[in-house]
């Protein structure tokens, strides 16, 4: 044994079976000496050693004859250091070397591996936004029965917050009312449904596909029918121009969004559920807001119903939240009534000249109607 130690490695050599052996490595007085489990002994010269330095560690020392005919090697971490005290210097500038290119080699790794998962992740986030846009746009080129699907799913899961009014009265004057608006509707073969529901909420709403929910507190306090109608209006824009979908929509995920490329709409109801559900009055952005704004003032005027109705709704609301429940602070995400009210009359201005017809409606008993014990009257109805 050398002073410098014993290492476990091995050798490359043809004079080997299969060219390759481990071996007990040791640093000779002239050499690098390997000796094998069957007592043969291998030797490279220092003078005529080539190094390398490699292997899955990085750290692997690779010594080589000049004929390359014998390489001997070891992984362990003090043989090379015992190799440069051992050679008396003169494989140090190969080693030296051979460490430089090594690092060098690391870095550039490094970078490259950094560059590589970047790019990894700008795909995969491009990938990503791009199935969300793609679905997205299939989202919006779906026919309209998949908004009835989900209008229809998300009623059947909602609590409404008072008894169904079933005062034929009541429920025929909120249809006439949609009825004159309906053919002039953006989307005309829509079967807008109506179910008016007996609950101190100033508001109406409308889900996708045509089902609209009347309060009868919006009855109650409505003026005049055309208030009713502005309100009316407004909604079936929200159906017609499929605002309910868009939000829906806006809320795809990744696996929503696959089903969709791949054709399969029904993880899009379930989320439309989920979305809806709970947000129906106040699930839409300002921006859908001011355009149902926009599109229910242009129906009321195609219809001969006074558009200024809309505005004229806007104006009770403002006289009546301080006074309103919990119920109203769906109006915080909306726009602002002063907003809405200008916006409607600088549109209004600029419609062409038209006499409005009133609403042919016995308003003050329909609001009378409203106003008593609507449960003991829909039970008479239902016994008579």
């Amino acid at each position: 044994m050398s002073e410098f130690g014993t290492y476990q490695g091995g050798l490359f050599s043809e004079e080997v079976p299969d060219g390759r052996t481990g071996a007990e490595v040791r640093l000779g007085d002239r050499g690098i000496l390997a000796r094998t489990q069957e007592g043969r002994e291998f030797r490279v010269g220092y003078r005529d050693c080539e190094l390398d330095v490699g292997g899955a560690s990085g750290r692997m020392v690779f010594c080589r004859s000049r004929d390359r005919t014998l390489t001997i090697f070891c992984e362990e971490k003090e043989f090379a250091t015992a190799l440069l005290r051992a050679d008396g210097g003169s494989l140090a500038f190969q080693l030296e070397q051979l460490r430089s290119i090594r690092r060098g080699e690391n870095q550039r790794g490094r970078r490259i591996t950094s560059l590589v998962v970047l790019a990894s992740l700008v795909l995969l986030v491009a990938g990503y936004f791009g199935l969300i846009a793609a679905a997205r746009g299939i989202v919006t080129a779906l026919p309209m029965k998949v908004d009835k699907q989900i209008g229809d799913l998300v009623m059947k899961s909602m609590t409404l917050e008072g008894e169904t009014v079933r005062d034929p009265d009541v429920t025929s004057a909120i249809t006439t009312i949609v009825d004159q608006l309906k053919p002039h509707a953006k989307i005309a073969d829509i079967d807008f449904r109506i179910k008016v529901i007996d609950a101190p909420i100033l508001n109406a709403f409308a889900l996708p596909g045509g089902q609209i929910v009347v309060y009868t507190e919006l009855i109650r306090k409505s003026e005049s029918p055309e208030h009713v109608a502005g309100v009316l209006a407004h909604e079936m824009a929200h159906v017609t121009m499929r605002h309910g979908l868009e939000r829906v929509a806006e809320s795809v995920g990744l696996v929503a969004a696959i089903q969709l490329v791949l054709g399969d709409v029904g993880g899009l109801a379930a989320l439309g559920v989920e979305i809806l559900e709970m947000a129906a009055i106040n699930s839409y952005s300002r921006d859908h807001e001011a355009e149902a704004d926009e599109e229910g003032v242009r129906m009321m005027h195609d219809a001969g119903i006074n558009p200024t109705g809309l505005a004229g709704f806007f104006d009770l609301l403002k006289e009546e939240m301080g006074d309103l429940p919990d119920a109203m602070a769906w109006i915080s995400t909306h726009p602002q009534h002063d907003q809405r009210i200008s916006a409607i009359q600088t549109q209004v201005d600029g419609l062409e000249e038209k006499v409005y017809s009133p609403l042919d409606l016995d308003w003050d008993d329909i609001r009378q109607r409203v106003g008593g014990d609507v449960q003991n009257k829909a039970e008479d109805l239902d016994e008579s």
